[in-house]
């Protein structure tokens, strides 16, 4: 018996999924000069394209890091303290995306797409790391 969609759990691979598609969505549009001119490349796009990598790698590097005995506690305040930073990185690529939006005078479109994508990635981690906690709350507990 298959679970209805709004019922479904979303892992962890899924949120590092999203985060990877938001990364490389966010290098495709801005190699595009015509738009992302250079004019603006050190003191915007550069902070774009930062905040969708440190998206990804954040999340990858949380999803590295074993957690599965007491003996774990340091792999998992780190692996939280990685999930926290994937989280901040996808609030601070909202803003940049917002800021970009009158700037290259990009389509409403476009900054919606872009916009849901980092938000879609942002609740994804989110709710990763509440899983972990709770997931993990028993084994530190003791």
């Amino acid at each position: 018996m298959s679970v209805p969609v709004n019922q479904r759990s979303h892992g962890k691979l899924e949120a590092c999924v999203k985060a990877h598609e938001l990364a490389v969505y966010t290098l495709r549009i801005t190699k595009n000069k015509k738009i992302f001119t250079v004019e603006y490349q050190e003191c915007l796009t550069d902070h774009i394209i930062s905040a969708s990598l440190n998206i990804y790698m954040f999340s990858k590097a949380a999803n590295d890091l074993t957690v599965r005995t007491p003996q774990d506690r340091d792999n998992f305040d780190e692996r939280c303290k990685l999930q926290k930073l994937a989280i901040i990185e996808c609030g601070n690529l909202m803003s940049l995306i917002l800021l970009a939006k009158p700037i290259f005078h990009l389509s409403s479109k476009r900054v919606k797409y872009w916009h849901t994508m980092t938000k879609e990635a942002r609740c994804l981690i989110k709710a990763w790391s509440d899983s972990d906690k709770k997931r993990f709350a028993p084994l530190f507990d003791a």
